[in-house]
């Protein structure tokens, strides 16, 4: 069974990051299966619709949601914004409860996946599991990625028993000298034993969910380990473990080998973007970014704590890029614009972030948001 699994989805990881950009999910598949009604595959057919057409004020609606549940990390990842400190002018703080409900209300009807996470770590916000509670009740598939440093008995059991669909676990090394190394902060023995007590639990539930993939972010340093890590993941119950190429601005970072080894300062290249269409991305300060790639305050489309949904979803923001991405994609000069996606449109590189040193986070603070 191992040997048919790991086979699998060595097929899948090898077709997602070469056709696909590393976008081919088990998880949007199942989502669309188990989590989805007439209304949602209506708004999705009406979605695709206008994203043929180009059209820019649109009636459909997101059907993917991604909540930054917190900025907030306990590791020091040496290539990410938030491990190194930078706030991208932003308020370092959690997302409360509230405010995630009023979010999710907004778009229940529409959105079949969401997704807890961009950048930091979810696990750290104590109202988590409570919004994973209250977005399973609204028939919403949820997915949550984690360094695993936070994963305990108490919150895996009621996550387990509400039904979450989907877990990664961003795990790269498997010993201590290996792990730490971009993992900085982070105690593998610690991390193993949060992982395999989750596995546990979930069998004594005898819960199919949730899905748990191993993410392995593949540098030079750690390369060796990849095939004894996947070996790993098989025995003790990983549903599916991936490897992925880094992306780095070091290139003694860069593995030797050609099977992960990327360009150095090159992040995943655009192929075709339909995010302004399909995806709300809520970051942890209730600012709406274009896409997760998107870091800055100043980037944002909008800002929930000023103005509802339906007004930032129509703004001028949203359709001067809906309309770029259309004038793209049929060969036309693109209408100037002072906004993130130009660029990113034009080169066809999502924006990478590159050298950018670490600022003072702004203070804490708790808006008040208006979200109809």
């Amino acid at each position: 069974m191992n040997f048919f699994k790991k086979n699998s989805f060595r097929f899948v990881n090898w077709l997602s990051r070469t056709y696909f950009s590393s976008r081919l999910s088990y998880s949007h598949i199942e989502a669309f299966i188990f989590n989805n009604s007439f209304k949602k595959i209506k708004n999705i057919l009406l979605c695709h619709w206008e994203i043929f057409r180009g059209v820019s004020e649109v009636i459909s609606f997101p059907y993917l949601m991604i909540l930054e549940v917190t900025n907030i990390c306990n590791l020091k990842c040496p290539f990410c914004l938030t491990g190194k400190g930078i706030s991208g002018g932003r308020d370092k703080r959690h997302m409360t409860y509230e405010e995630a409900i009023l979010l999710i209300d907004a778009v229940a009807d529409y959105v079949y996946m969401l997704q807890l996470y961009t950048w930091g770590e979810p696990l750290l916000n104590k109202d988590i599991v409570k919004i994973v509670e209250y977005a399973k009740k609204k028939n919403i598939y949820v997915m949550l990625s984690t360094n695993a440093t936070a994963l305990n008995e108490v919150n895996v059991q009621r996550m387990i028993s509400c039904g979450i669909d989907y877990i990664t676990l961003a795990v790269d090394g498997i010993s201590q000298e290996t792990y730490e190394q971009y993992r900085v902060g982070g105690n593998y023995q610690k991390i193993l034993d949060n992982v395999t007590q989750m596995l546990e639990i979930k069998r004594s539930l005898k819960s199919k969910k949730p899905f748990v993939e191993w993410q392995f972010i593949v540098f030079r340093h750690n390369e060796h380990e990849v095939d004894a890590a996947e070996s790993l993941a098989y025995s003790i119950g990983i549903d599916k473990f991936t490897p992925l190429p880094a992306y780095t601005e070091d290139k003694t970072w860069i593995p030797e080998g050609e099977k992960y080894k990327t360009e150095l300062l090159n992040p995943e290249r655009l192929r075709h973007c339909e995010r302004p269409w399909t995806h709300v991305n809520v970051r942890a300060d209730l600012g709406i970014a274009p896409c997760c790639y998107e870091f800055f305050k100043k980037d944002d489309f909008g800002d929930a704590k000023q103005q509802s949904f339906k007004e930032i979803w129509n703004n001028s923001y949203f359709q001067s890029s809906r309309r770029m991405i259309y004038q793209k994609h049929m060969g036309q000069k693109l209408e100037k614009s002072n906004i993130i996606c130009r660029d990113c449109i034009l080169s066809g590189v999502r924006p990478s972030y590159i050298n950018v040193k670490a600022d003072t986070p702004a203070e804490n603070t708790i808006p008040v948001i208006n979200i109809k």
